[in-house]
């Protein structure tokens, strides 16, 4: 699948710079219709952060759903979309958000097509009916489902090949220079290059200048997105927006040092067909011993273990923040790590539905058991916060001094370690409904398209399933709307 490109001009009709899931969905789907694609990815694997990711992807009118019997709309998922946090959805990019919602359905009906295996649909409110669909076993078969279509297609895959500038012929992007291990080599793109770079989380300077600073000083999830498409858009005239909007940082437990058997298991896809099979027809009590297998990612806790008595503290073993408003004061703390602090009353609570501590891939949620079997590595157990301060490594007196304030009473419980980190960061290039690349005046770039997390112009996507849904239909909309292009062109 993957080539090396001699240090000479090489062209194509679809250039591709990003090898994550929008950048992978966008040279599929160009693909499909007939273009020649290449695919840069400056690591030496594809994936980005969609390999990173839970798995979840978010849609309304699925075939899952009409199975269920559940009946869903465009503009419910619309209006669900942004009653997540009004204040700042209203208004971002509706035009993104419309096309989101709209395709979502058959972005999900392709993936399915390629042989990815989803689950669900499972709730999530606010949205008002099941929308959310897991992927089995995880978030890994997005990638192999799609570089598999990639090969098949005769896309032409360079890692290890990142993008230093794009090339521009009477005003019209026309191409890319590579930096690769054997030198610098010049893609030309007939029909235009796609920047697939994903945000610029792991960009410290950039973080620092446009994020608040308990986002700007957490930890990113993937230090490799660095905001490539961002810098390389803008050298040709692109305007950013929004860049100061996220919704992080959130808290997140480490994925465990060592992957559980269901995360080790090739990504077949019969094999992941098998497991799908499963996890949608075995009773959720039967599903209950692998989830040490599937609770692998950078899960996130729920804040409502906090509204419910919860506390953290920071890897001293001190209270340092109102936690119903103010988890993400982590950050500023020694290494952003603490703990979860709570006793046996919100154990029980959290133990049962519809009180989860979060989201599992192929699971839809876990619960306290599940993590106190499945990651024991991150839960412990003591008669007394002197005993628990111990078990986790921190002063004990501080702990007790948070635990009385607290109120916490015996068995007493810790959850960690617990990082802040951020996921995504939300601010991008402008881009209008057909995914072309904006100036400051509202005009498009000729030549120039974008996709995925470098595309969503601010648009703020809150809940599970949203960041991947925007990804795949972003990437499988370009795809299609370049070849419609050429198409019009040839028709001329």
């Amino acid at each position: 699948m993957t080539r090396d490109l001699p240090a000479v001009p090489c062209s194509s009709d679809v250039l591709v710079i990003g090898g994550g899931g929008s950048g992978l969905a966008a040279a599929v789907s160009a693909a499909q219709h007939g273009a020649r694609v290449l695919l840069a990815e400056k690591q030496p694997r594809l994936g980005g952060t969609t390999a990173l990711s839970v798995g979840s992807i978010t849609a309304a009118g699925t075939r899952l759903q009409t199975r269920a019997g559940i009946r869903d709309s465009v503009e419910d998922f619309i209006a669900d979309m942004v009653a997540f946090k009004p204040d700042l959805l209203t208004g971002d990019a509706p035009e993104l958000r419309e096309l989101l919602a709209r395709e979502s359905a058959a972005t999900v009906d392709w993936l399915e097509s390629l042989g990815v295996a989803l689950v669900g649909p499972y709730p999530e409110p606010p949205h008002r009916v099941p929308r959310m669909h897991n992927v089995v076993p995880n978030s890994r078969s997005y990638i192999a489902r799609l570089a598999e279509a990639a090969r098949r297609l005769g896309v032409r895959i360079l890692l290890s090949a990142e993008a230093t500038e794009l090339v521009r012929t009477g005003g019209r992007v026309t191409g890319a220079v590579l930096r690769t291990p054997g030198g610098p080599v010049t893609v030309t793109a007939r029909l235009g290059v796609v920047l697939a770079s994903g945000d610029f989380s792991g960009n410290a300077s950039m973080r620092r200048a446009h994020l608040p600073a308990e986002a700007a000083a957490a930890l990113p999830i993937n230090q490799h997105a660095t905001g490539d498409g961002h810098r390389l858009g803008a050298a040709v005239g692109a305007a950013w927006r929004r860049m100061e909007v996220t919704f992080g940082p959130q808290l997140r437990f480490p994925p465990p040092r060592r992957p559980g058997l269901v995360s080790r298991l090739p990504t077949w896809r019969w094999l992941c067909q098998v497991e799908a099979f499963l996890v949608q027809r075995l009773p959720a009590a039967a599903l209950r011993p692998f989830v040490k297998s599937l609770l692998i990612t950078h899960t996130s806790p729920t804040s409502a273990l906090f509204a419910s008595g919860a506390l953290l503290v920071n890897s001293a073993g001190a209270r340092f923040c109102d936690e119903r408003t103010s988890v993400g004061a982590l950050s500023s703390q020694d290494g952003a790590r603490g703990f979860i602090i709570f006793d046996g009353r919100v154990a029980e609570k959290f133990n049962s539905p519809p009180n989860a501590i979060s989201t599992a891939p192929g699971i839809a949620f876990a619960y306290f058991d599940d993590y106190r079997r499945g990651r024991p590595d991150l839960v412990y157990q003591a008669s007394t916060a002197s005993e628990l301060a111990t078990k986790i490594g921190v002063d004990a007196g501080k702990l007790s001094e948070a635990v009385h304030e607290g109120g916490l009473q015996p068995p007493l419980y810790a959850m960690g370690p617990v990082y802040s980190m951020l996921t995504v960061t939300e601010g991008g290039l402008a881009v209008d409904r057909e995914l072309r690349v904006l100036d400051e005046h509202g005009e498009p770039i000729p030549g120039l398209y974008a996709v995925g997390g470098v595309a969503q112009g601010g648009m703020l996507l809150l809940g599970h399933g949203h960041h991947i849904a925007w990804a795949m239909t972003s990437g499988r909309v370009v795809g299609q709307l370049l070849c419609l292009t050429r198409d019009r062109t040839r028709r001329r």
